[in-house]
């Protein structure tokens, strides 16, 4: 075997290993959550700690459900949604007149994404303030236009990407069979930039079912959402660890369905402009 090989069978291993720790540190708090989620007080109180069950149950999963309920589950769904659909509806046509009209001068793109590194901590008084004075505190409505409001500056930013990675040839050749700038988006553009939305859509949505801060400040009682009630396991006095750990399981299940769902547009909205000729 001459040094050429070796060296290429060395960083093969060296990139699987590599790639092999960092899975493991990814999906480690994920396992031991399943694992606790099944764990009686006294196992999850030990010391050292017991990493499977000796005696699993699933009376954590029936706190959840049937004592403190799944309406938080119902908030985030809602928001979530809708927040994406609203977000993708006012990002699609801003990301395309960006990306083939030029708007901006090439630096509107840019600046929208800037309004996304913006800290939300100097925004949730004023927000709250707002908010109150509309009557939106603790509503759907007031939840999904705050997140619409970090959303929709990095909806814009990526789908101008994906769309300037589209040849214009394509939609040229649409209108000159006879459709209308509009009729070209919608017939054609849109449906082969497909993947892209759809990588677009899973990061809002993500973002939105995970989003704490504004949630807590903003809602009550009405539109609480997952991560809250999360925090709601924590008190001054314990910790409900197994029923923590069981929310937590139940509100992955969501996000790994939908991924699962659109796993073939996710893979080629990634690598979307990746090769080009």
């Amino acid at each position: 075997m001459n040094k050429r090989k070796i060296k290429h069978y060395t960083g093969t291993i060296f990139i699987y290993l590599a790639l092999g720790v960092a899975l493991f540190f990814a999906l480690f708090p994920i396992a031991w959550a399943i694992s606790t989620s099944f764990k009686t007080i006294a196992e999850y109180y030990t010391y050292p700690p017991v990493w499977i069950p000796r005696m699993p149950t699933l009376n954590n999963y029936k706190y959840i459900i049937y004592t403190a309920g799944l309406g938080y589950l119902k908030n985030s769904l809602i928001v979530a949604s809708l927040n994406t659909l609203l977000v993708l509806g006012l990002s699609i046509p801003a990301a395309y007149g960006i990306a083939r009209f030029g708007i901006g001068g090439g630096n509107l793109s840019f600046w929208i994404l800037s309004q996304r590194m913006f800290p939300p901590i100097a925004v949730i008084i004023p927000l709250f303030l707002l908010l109150k004075r509309l009557g939106l505190i603790d509503t759907y409505a007031g939840l999904i236009i705050v997140y619409c409001t970090f959303n929709i500056a990095f909806s814009v930013w990526l789908l101008t990407g994906f769309f300037e990675e589209f040849p214009r040839d394509i939609e040229e050749a649409a209108m000159v069979d006879g459709c209308s700038r509009g009729g070209a988006l919608l017939r054609i553009v849109i449906p082969l930039v497909a993947p892209g939305i759809v990588v677009t859509a899973i990061f809002c949505f993500i973002f939105a079912w995970n989003e704490f801060m504004f949630a807590l400040i903003l809602t009550r009682e009405t539109a609480k959402t997952v991560t809250v009630q999360l925090s709601a396991f924590q008190s001054p006095t314990k910790i409900l660890w197994g029923e923590m750990s069981a929310l937590i399981v139940i509100a992955i299940i969501p996000i790994l369905v939908m991924t699962l769902a659109v796993q073939k547009y996710l893979v080629r909205g990634l690598t979307l402009g990746a090769v080009k000729g």
